[in-house]
């Protein structure tokens, strides 16, 4: 509860300071839609104030509409309707117009109360980024592929994870997905944005695999076992070859890789097999790295869509 922070020295009273502090909490999405806040005596405990100023605090967001009061389970966020641009605009002039005055009110001139908007605007900035980005799909090594090329965009952390397990994740921010996916990921995860995106092949890859005639055998050596069909069926698609295409997944060992690499004419491998795969190779047969690509334009869109 560190975030939470009285100054017993103000002329705001105590009440008002929790007020605007709860209210900006959950505006911030630090508490969000259906999350329970801490009993007031809890809190009360933990602020060194009595827990009738905490119910005090909470039944005032209450009549604003940010809190739901429910018998046994306390406190809850509610979802609410934002006021529309005007209301907002009105009510947020009001809020600096008295803020101006009590910082000129100290002596500041307006080089200082302009250099402490851009300091906490930049504060603001920094706490946004605690934003949870995910990326969902049913192929593990597929989704750290796009996910590592969307974190390198964005220049934060985006996690892949199992599209079985999505619900465990309602409290992300982002949801990065296929548009195949989009409508299950938006019902599961209602709250978050979600943004969908589309893949391809590179087409260095392609065109050596297009080349190959229909005797010649392609072999593909993924991490997991569940990436060979989609891959397989991609190359396939997407290049036209009718020849042969075996396939290995290094989590069922790598020791029946030598008789299978030596069945191929063209080897392609994916990054997370490499490290087990090279020592396994020579001169022959050629490969090549084989990674999936998030589309430019939809790089792009994510950039634009997540706040830097």
């Amino acid at each position: 509860m560190s975030l939470l922070s009285l100054d017993r020295e103000s002329k705001t009273p105590v009440s008002t300071q929790l007020i605007e502090q709860l209210r900006y909490l959950i505006a911030s999405g630090h508490y969000k839609v259906n999350d329970t806040l801490p009993s007031t005596r809890k809190l009360g405990d933990r602020l060194g104030v009595s827990f009738h100023t905490v119910r005090k605090a909470y039944q005032a967001l209450e009549e604003e509409g940010l809190l739901d009061a429910q018998v046994g389970s306390g406190y809850t966020v509610k979802e609410r309707t934002p006021l529309d641009k005007s209301e907002r605009m009105e009510q947020g002039a009001q809020i600096v117009g008295e803020a101006l005055q009590r910082l000129i009110g100290l002596g500041l001139n307006d080089a200082e109360v302009e250099y402490l908007f851009q300091e906490q605007t930049s504060l603001l900035d920094h706490a946004s980024m605690d934003r949870k980005l995910i990326l969902v799909g049913p192929h593990a090594e597929m989704s750290d592929m796009a996910a590592a090329q969307i974190s390198a965009v964005l220049q934060r952390t985006v996690r892949a994870v199992p599209i079985s397990s999505l619900d465990r994740h309602e409290d992300a921010d982002f949801v990065f997905t296929t548009f195949e996916h989009l409508d299950r990921v938006m019902r599961t995860v209602p709250r978050a944005d979600t943004i969908g995106y589309v893949t391809h092949l590179p087409a260095s890859v392609l065109e050596k695999v297009a080349r190959l005639r229909e005797h010649d055998t392609l072999g593909l050596v993924t991490r997991y076992r569940d990436t060979i069909p989609p891959l397989s069926n991609t190359l396939r698609q997407h290049s036209a070859f009718r020849g042969q295409v075996i396939a290995a997944s290094i989590e069922e060992g790598t020791e029946h890789l030598d008789s299978f690499i030596d069945q191929t004419d063209l080897l392609l491998y994916t990054p997370s097999s490499r490290r087990r795969l090279l020592p396994l190779l020579g001169d022959e047969p050629p490969r090549v790295k084989l990674d999936v690509l998030v589309s430019q334009d939809s790089l792009d869109s994510i950039a634009e869509a997540v706040p830097a």
